[in-house]
């Protein structure tokens, strides 16, 4: 049995060693990531508070595009997870082979019509006439680096279906050291401004793109192999992909979506606001780090399990990752209300922006309990090919909790901007409780059926 052979076994064997052996080096990759955000605002807030809303209304726009790969990479993965678990290596090989020309084909459609759609994508995002410029010059060259970026997402994927979690680690730390190296050259050196923290971006994921592709097709380090001469299209497998990743995909796209009506709803209350926001949002993201690296561990995990029918193996993991996840939200929650304040200044030290940015983050600190459970659950259901409860309670957040009641909240009720953030913190704690209940019938459910097909059998 060879090295690469083995991991699948070792992950199956030790459940509990596997969740942290997946999930360290995707939370340090994420770290060095969450570095370079930390950078590029710093930077980007020397040319003004402008500069960051403009920033600000990118991101959901972005995370918009992006994301759509994401939840079909979450589809990659299990797929992958679930056919080595089941010892189908030819299968695996597919279906890296599908997802790579997805992300071709995708990048392209996507960067395409964005770039086209680019003035009205802002002025419905609600972007005022003093950030609209700067958005779009930050957006005009952002854009052309989507294909880069989604296919480092399928990628990442592919290798997180094997279980190797440290090779794209190390491929993010390099592309984030160019980065960062190339943010103050491009913004300052050569004066570009906000488009060159764009320039910066691109550079950087057509590096990693780069590192990939030797990797998977000159060294041929993964466990998965791509043999495109032999390459046949199955409808199965896209069937499959995007039976389990656009829900996810979908989800995603709604919480962009959420996340620009946030912003139209915050800047009723201005442009400073919308910089606030944004920068209590960068210590808001630490939070998500450790939780987003060790529900992300579940997909593969829960792939494998399920695979291998360990059933056994699903709740008992699944259980043991909440209690460590509600351990890091009430830790981080308790150290984020104290030091926000401290925080916000490197930023920005105008009042306006980093009032409203510590009451972002004493507001949020209360919902991080729910949003682990939440965040899990939604990884447990992708993990054995569920993607719609995950897709069904982040709508039911968004377009029935967060929006409507943070306008009541702000319009009617007349909160101030504090009002969105209270909407937000009983979003999660309904979406919580739904997602809880519903993957724990889920899982009786599945258990029943094994017990009735080992009866049977």
């Amino acid at each position: 049995m060879t090295e690469k052979s083995t991991r699948v076994e070792k992950l199956i064997d030790n459940p509990r060693k596997a969740v942290w052996s997946l999930s360290v080096p995707v939370f340090l990759g994420m770290i060095v990531q969450y570095i370079y955000n930390l950078t590029d605002t710093f930077f980007v807030s020397k040319i003004s508070g402008d500069a960051i809303a403009a920033m600000q209304f990118n991101q959901p726009f972005v995370f918009f595009a992006i994301s759509i790969c994401f939840g079909l990479g979450i589809g990659v993965t299990s797929l992958i997870s679930q056919a080595l678990g089941a010892r189908d290596k030819h299968r695996a090989n597919n279906a890296a082979e599908h997802a790579v020309l997805l992300g071709i084909v995708i990048g392209l459609i996507i960067s395409s019509v964005s770039i086209i759609f680019r003035y009205p994508i802002f002025r419905l995002l609600g972007a005022p006439g003093n950030i609209i410029g700067l958005a779009v010059s930050y957006f005009e060259v952002i854009v052309f680096g989507f294909v880069f970026n989604i296919l480092n997402v399928f990628f990442r994927a592919i290798l997180s279906g094997e279980g190797d979690v440290k090779t794209p680690v190390r491929f993010m730390i390099f592309g984030t050291g160019v980065n960062i190296i190339l943010d103050p050259i491009f913004i300052f050196g050569l004066d570009l401004g906000i488009a060159g923290a764009a320039w910066a971006t691109i550079t950087a994921q057509v590096s990693v793109t780069v590192l990939f592709f030797i990797f998977f097709f000159i060294k041929r380090g993964s466990l998965v192999q791509f043999a495109f001469r032999d390459f046949s299209l199955s409808g199965d497998i896209i069937g499959k992909t995007f039976r389990i990743g656009l829900p996810a995909s979908v989800s995603f796209a709604i919480m962009s979506f959420g996340q620009m009506l946030y912003n139209r709803i915050v800047v009723f209350f201005g442009s400073d606001a919308v910089a606030g926001v944004g920068v209590g949002m960068r210590l808001d993201q630490l939070f998500f780090l450790p939780i987003l690296a060790v529900a992300s561990s579940l997909v593969t995990l829960i792939g494998m399990f399920y695979g291998a029918k360990r059933v056994d193996l699903m709740r008992s993991t699944y259980l043991y990752v909440i209690r460590w996840g509600e351990v890091i939200a009430l830790t981080f929650g308790l150290l984020f209300y104290l030091v926000s304040p401290y925080f916000v200044r490197i930023f920005s030290t105008d009042p306006a922006i980093t009032g409203v940015a510590v009451m972002y983050v004493r507001f949020n600190v209360f919902a991080y309990p729910f949003i682990v459970v939440g965040m899990v659950s939604g990884r447990v259901f992708q993990g054995f090919g569920k993607g719609m409860p995950g897709l069904t309670i982040t709508t039911i957040r968004v377009a029935l909790i967060i929006v409507p009641l943070a306008i009541l909240f702000t319009r009617v009720f007349h909160m101030g901007v504090q009002g969105v953030f209270i909407a937000q913190i009983a979003a999660s704690a309904l979406s919580a409780f739904l997602a809880y209940f519903w993957l724990s019938n889920n899982l009786k459910k599945i258990e029943r059926e094994e017990i009735t097909y080992g009866e049977a059998s």
